[in-house]
């Protein structure tokens, strides 16, 4: 394990990881897709006039996901253009609320930003706190309080799927740390994202980073881990359901995966362990003497990326 701060090409190259797949893993969310899939969407949209544009309309929208929990997400749709629309599904990080992405208005993109369950305002029967999440119910795989912010996510593409005005070829996803595990989690889940970017995953390599990383979040399952170390083979053997190395292999859809090389959330080598496991197309960028979430230019790449593959440029409408 390096002793620096700075993470090099061949500290990436040369690491690997402990985590195993579970024999079942694929049957549990094989699970998890049948369980909402026999529960109502209850999709609701309401205008917000005060944060609509010229160029987007934006709606506050609801929708039900595992345990009937009422999910908010912010919905925001191109004024100008002729529907269907392509989407892009944005998923939040851990202590951020979810944006309300009106950027893509002005290209035809709609955009659904998800506030999972313990976000604003989806917290009002699930609120860990921060910290609190990555600890929550972590005894059991189906008690994890990331069982359901993963089934968020993918209901996410429901309520995509269900609007008339969404072009349900045309979908794709992003997100940075949380919201970059969660991309490559949910694109293993839901095959009908056609492509994504996830920057500076979070939720990769749970044993190591717990063992790289003196911060939080990680930290919280390390502080859980020293109050009782009795339970640590019990957690870790709930944390290989949902780490995101073992989702990288089931992505199908071209992925691109961001990595800053100073971060001090996010171990580049864990998310380096998920790139190196994708499944599909994949494109990897590397940022030296960025720390977590402070690349310059990786907003921008983001955007051209994502541009192209939706085939619009900027400020045009598809």
């Amino acid at each position: 394990m390096r002793s620096y701060w700075m993470a090099t090409r061949q500290d990436l190259e040369s690491f690997r990881t402990s985590v195993t797949c579970p024999d079942d893993f694929d049957s549990f969310w094989d699970a998890v897709r049948t369980e909402l899939a026999g529960l109502p969407l209850d999709a609701t949209t309401e205008a917000d006039a005060l944060r609509s544009t010229d160029t987007i309309k934006v709606y506050q929208a609801t929708y039900r996901s595992l345990g009937g929990l009422e999910i908010f997400a912010w919905y925001a749709v191109p004024t100008a253009g002729d529907a269907p629309f392509p989407a892009i599904l944005h998923l939040p990080g851990y202590k951020s609320e979810p944006a309300l992405r009106r950027d893509w208005g002005a290209k035809g993109v709609a955009v659904l930003s998800v506030a999972v369950r313990g976000k604003l305002p989806s917290s009002s029967e699930f609120n860990p706190g921060y910290p609190g999440l990555l600890t929550s119910g972590v005894e059991d795989r189906d008690t994890y309080g990331y069982k359901g912010v993963i089934a968020d996510c993918m209901r996410g593409v429901d309520f995509l799927l269900s609007r008339p005005e969404i072009d349900a070829e045309r979908i794709y996803c992003c997100g940075s740390s949380q919201g970059g595990g969660l991309t490559l989690i949910t694109s293993a889940l839901r095959p009908e994202i056609k492509a994504g970017v996830a920057g500076y995953p979070f939720l990769c390599c749970f044993p190591e980073s717990m063992a790289m990383l003196r911060s939080y979040p990680y930290d919280e399952l390390s502080c859980y881990q020293r109050a009782h170390p009795d339970r640590t083979e019990q957690i870790l053997g709930t944390l290989r359901y949902f780490d995101a190395v073992n989702f990288a292999p089931r992505i199908e859809s071209p992925m691109v995966v961001g990595i800053a090389m100073e971060d001090e959330v996010c171990p580049p080598e864990t998310s380096y362990a998920a790139y190196r496991l994708l499944g599909g197309e994949r494109e990897l960028w590397l940022f030296p003497e960025s720390g977590h979430g402070n690349a310059h230019e990786y907003p921008g790449r983001e955007r051209k990326w994502l541009e192209e593959r939706i085939g619009v440029s900027s400020g045009q409408t598809p």
